[in-house]
């Protein structure tokens, strides 16, 4: 949930709060289906904040997961397998799909090259399994390359999960602040009477800015004058000596 929203579903518990706090003297308000309908956003609401937090933290961890199936295919299974073929085997184009993806393909193409591996293996289980790998290495890489494949899934569904319920929340709320709206009147017209209690209900109902840090200004660094030495005085003239006659 953004700051903004918060502060919205905030400003919607308030009235919420109030209009419980003041029934006795705002009985014709409570009972009103405008009341009925707030209480009934703010329902939906904390179910779509809900929604959109547990699958944003699902989606979190089915990244962290595929991450690691990621690593665990390659490291685990198709290394091994890799290798194996490249010291035992003949190098025939029929062995290339037994190589080791290059780059970072995508989980897409990974899992495609790994299949390709596994098929690829089969013909030569015997082969694998003396160098040491279990007698399932091929059905072992096919669940890892599964599992992989089902981690992206569950990271996709999660996310399509957070996005309906920020949808809905951004939509709920707006509709909750038109029932806001329609309470206003009612309960303007029953604290007539009471300028109190109406100046509490004009605080409670309106929703708190969110305060924004101001941009830091540009600093421009201090420039230091550098000191001008004084001008050298003029040199003298040179005396001119004339020869005094002696006498």
């Amino acid at each position: 949930m953004q700051t903004t929203q918060g502060s919205i579903m905030e400003s919607l518990r308030a009235v919420q709060a109030f209009l419980d706090d003041n029934a006795d003297r705002l009985a014709a308000v409570v009972k009103t289906g405008a009341r009925q309908k707030l209480d009934d956003a703010i329902a939906e609401l904390s179910g779509h904040a809900s929604d959109q937090t547990g699958s944003n933290l699902t989606a979190q961890s089915a990244t962290q997961k595929k991450r690691a199936l990621r690593q665990a295919l390659l490291r685990d299974h198709m290394a091994p397998i890799a290798r194996i073929a490249r010291a035992e085997l003949p190098p025939t184009p029929a062995m290339e799909p037994l190589k080791m993806p290059k780059g970072k393909p995508t989980v897409e193409r990974l899992v495609a090259l790994a299949e390709g591996m596994a098929k690829a293996a089969a013909p030569f289980t015997d082969t694998f399994v003396s160098a040491g790998l279990p007698t399932d290495f091929v059905a072992q890489l096919n669940a890892a390359s599964d599992a992989l494949v089902g981690a992206v899934n569950e990271r996709t569904q999660s996310r399509g999960r957070r996005g309906g319920a920020t949808t809905g929340l951004k939509d709920k709320l707006s509709r909750a602040r038109k029932i806001v709206h329609v309470l206003d009147a009612f309960v303007k017209t029953a604290a007539i009477d009471d300028p109190a209690l109406l100046a509490n209900w004009n605080a409670i109902k309106r929703v708190r800015k969110t305060p924004t840090r101001p941009a830091t200004p540009a600093t421009t660094p201090a420039t230091t004058a550098t000191p001008v030495a004084p001008a050298a005085p003029p040199a003298a003239a040179p005396t001119q000596q004339t020869d005094a006659a002696a006498s």
